[in-house]
């Protein structure tokens, strides 16, 4: 699970204007399909993170990629983007882990 956000966060924080689309339902500049495909795929690694004990209960995916979304939005002008956004979702990885 953990592998897969700070994917997206990388690929959203190298596509400008990603992270703000991915912290809206169905966006159609990002496009229904697109979107409905990282959540399921997000969906499905959350219910097995879940399941696993690894990752709170009650988080849902939109919750995760809204929090990616803000992250890259937040780090997509920095000078050092990619590593800010990085750590930045790793810092809140942290806090969404089952405890």
């Amino acid at each position: 699970m953990t592998t897969w956000l700070h994917a997206v966060g990388a690929h959203a924080v190298a596509n400008r204007g990603l992270g703000a689309s991915l912290m809206r339902d169905g966006d159609p500049a990002l496009g229904e399909t697109c979107h409905d495909m990282i959540t399921k795929a997000g969906d499905a690694l959350l219910a097995r993170a879940q399941a696993a004990g690894t990752m709170r209960a009650g988080i849902t995916i939109t919750h995760l990629l809204k929090l990616v979304g803000a992250i890259a939005l937040a780090t997509e002008q920095d000078a050092d983007g990619p590593a800010e956004a990085d750590l930045l979702l790793a810092i809140a990885i942290d806090g969404v882990r089952a405890r």
